[in-house]
């Protein structure tokens, strides 16, 4: 049991299990000289034994990468010129996150600072989440007209959206034929999954490297990495058309907007290009080369330690995101990170602030009611595939709910709530879901390919590990019901069992009795940075220590635990433990027992040391199943 605003919820307790050692990546890093924590944590979390997927986990690199085998990048790098040329006003029709905002910012830096476009002529339209939603919509065209005025753009630069919304782009080319523009046109980047046999004939470029008949060497890359490539072909293509001088500079620096995408946008980090983007772009953002990266190391308290990739999934991300999931248009997030001034960088990064604690609030209380449905059709009614409609949910944050109830119950889920609570019980009503799925499966595979056939969406898009889509209240029982089934009979093809369906906390090594010692100082934290980043696909280490529970002391705020437990070798240890209510362990803790601790590593940056994170609690020593 678990204590949301008081009210107490069946979640299982997790299991810890080790993770599949991989015995020839193991030996394989040994024999290059890398220590055994180093050789475990990797072997735990890859079977390719190459000297290329140990370069892409130790020294990531892009040297080999070729921008250039992206299907129509060519074509997106000579409508680009043309443009500047022409001097056209030009839209960038981004999404709504942290991937969407950063391509806005990205493509407007790269077209204004470095290939001399007017700034008054690159207007950013962000979709308004609340009122618009996903995608290249005819709402979001809309809009953007209106936003134009007397000088609407005749190029459409989209970017994390678009492939699916050929529609659309044959709307705007109809409408500036009705305005008298005799060239008006659309080039999409995207990283989305797309639809069957959509060629998305109406863009001019249709650039994402999940096209089925696309060369580019990495699907998994992020939507604002493609704009990045998109925005160097056009760089390189003005270079080579003397347009731009041979040594004008290349868009390197803006590797951080990629960066900060890639992490939050859970795309995999298994990938060597994703890796290399985020080292690259970490250190200009600790070299704060803009005010928002100075702000953003103040606020999170790093003065002597470094920003990591987690401190932009977890603090930074979640800020951004909460500027459209609580109402807003973006542009706060936005004007963050264009700020000139620490000042100004600072201001609106206290916005963002604000809104994410809004956000927190509204999500706790979703998160209550959410988890307490999904927790009556994972006990009473057997189902696997999870979904649940918060008639007084917002569309803007069920997301990060979906994330949560997956986390607690290894289930893959699907959160709905209305489009318009003022209309929540219409039948017709359009109700918009945020999926996120376990590693095993792919949820947007599970919907599109057995779920729409015989229940129509209005619209869906996303990729395996997350996904959102639009149906119609009445037809939400029946993809209720088709969701939990085909999610059962996907994972039999998978493999998997009942069982595979109960939350585990993954364990990389046990460490005790002479291992101990590396507990002491920084060594194990300096060995598990040798593999950053971790994300999604390369989630970060936890380590088991056996040890008896000694006292718990909470923190000024009440909401957070320190407990305290004894090794075998009689020191004592300390580690946090977040929202402790929350946790399903805490009713089995009792001074003088022994438990297996399940915990993770970070820089305490208070007490200027390892600090460590309670991930799990098992009863008795050595209790990790295999």
């Amino acid at each position: 049991m678990i204590l949301i605003n008081n009210t107490k919820i069946k979640v299982p307790m997790p299991e810890l299990k080790f993770r599949k050692r991989h015995q020839g990546v193991f030996d394989a890093l040994r024999e290059r000289g890398c220590s055994n924590i180093v050789s475990i944590i990797a072997a735990n979390r890859t079977n390719d034994v190459s000297p290329r997927a140990q370069q892409d986990l130790l020294k990531p690199s892009i040297t080999d990468m070729d921008f250039w085998k992206l299907k129509d990048i060519d074509i997106a790098a000579d409508r680009i010129l043309l443009a500047k040329q022409r001097g056209e006003y030009v839209s960038l029709a981004t999404d709504f996150d942290v991937d969407g905002i950063s391509s806005a910012v990205l493509m407007k830096k790269a077209l204004v600072e470095y290939m001399g476009f007017d700034e008054d002529k690159v207007n950013i339209d962000v979709n308004y989440r609340m009122e618009i939603g996903y995608g290249f919509s005819k709402a979001a065209m809309e809009l953007m007209f209106e936003k134009a005025g007397d000088n609407p753009p005749t190029l459409v630069i989209t970017a994390d959206q678009g492939s699916n919304d050929s529609v659309t782009a044959g709307l705007y080319k109809e409408r500036m034929a009705s305005l008298g523009y005799d060239y008006a046109d659309v080039i999409v980047t995207d990283h989305h999954d797309i639809d069957e046999g959509n060629t998305c004939p109406e863009a001019l470029a249709f650039i994402n490297p999940r096209r089925p008949d696309d060369d580019f060497e990495d699907p998994t890359i992020c939507g604002c990495m493609v704009a990045l490539l998109v925005m160097s072909a056009a760089r390189a293509h003005m270079v080579n058309e003397g347009v731009l001088p041979e040594d004008s500079p290349n868009l390197g620096e803006l590797l951080m907007y990629a960066c900060l995408a890639t992490v939050a946008d859970c795309v995999s980090l298994k990938s060597g290009i994703n890796r290399f983007v985020i080292r690259r772009g970490l250190v200009d953002i600790n070299n704060e080369v803009i005010p928002a990266w100075t702000v953003l190391k103040r606020k999170v308290n790093k003065p002597a330690d470094m920003i990591t990739a987690q401190d932009l999934a977890f603090k930074l991300g979640p800020a951004i995101n909460a500027d459209s999931r609580t109402g807003g248009d973006g542009s706060n997030a936005i004007n963050f990170l264009m700020a000139k001034t620490v000042d100004e960088a600072n201001f609106y990064f206290e916005e963002l602030t604000s809104k994410n604690n809004r956000r927190k609030d509204i999500e706790l209380s979703m998160l209550e009611a959410a988890l307490a449905d999904a927790s009556e059709q994972y006990y009473e009614k057997g189902m696997r595939g999870l979904s649940v409609y918060l008639p007084n949910g917002s569309h803007g944050i069920h997301g990060i709910v979906a994330s949560r109830i997956k986390e607690r119950f290894n289930c893959p889920v699907i959160v709905f709530s209305p489009s318009d609570v003022n209309e929540k019980d219409h039948p017709e009503r359009h109700i918009t879901g945020s999926g996120r799925c376990i590693e095993e499966l792919s949820i947007i595979d599970i919907v599109k390919k057995e779920i729409l056939p015989p229940c129509p969406a209005i619209k869906a898009g996303g990729h395996p590990a997350a996904m959102g889509m639009t149906i119609t209240l009445k037809q939400f029982p029946q993809f209720q019901k088709l969701f939990d089934l085909n999610v059962k009979k996907d994972s039999v093809k998978a493999g998997m069992s009942d069982s595979d369906f109960y939350p585990t906390v993954k364990i990389d090594h046990l460490i005790k009795d002479g291992s101990l010692r590396v507990l002491q100082g920084m060594g194990l934290l300096e060995e598990q940075k040798k593999l950053e980043p971790y994300g999604q696909r390369f989630e970060a280490p936890v380590f088991g220590i056996n040890g008896r529970f000694s006292r718990a002391n909470p923190t000024r705020t009440g909401e957070h635990m320190k407990l305290h437990f004894i090794d075998s070798l009689g020191h004592e240890h300390s580690a946090m433990c977040f929202f402790y209510s929350r946790q399903p362990w805490l009713s089995i803790l009792e001074v003088g027992q022994e438990y297996t601790f399940a915990v993770s590593v970070n820089y305490n940056n208070f007490e200027g040391k390892m600090g460590m994170l309670i991930e799990g609690i098992a009863e008795g020593f050595n209790n990790i199943s295999r």
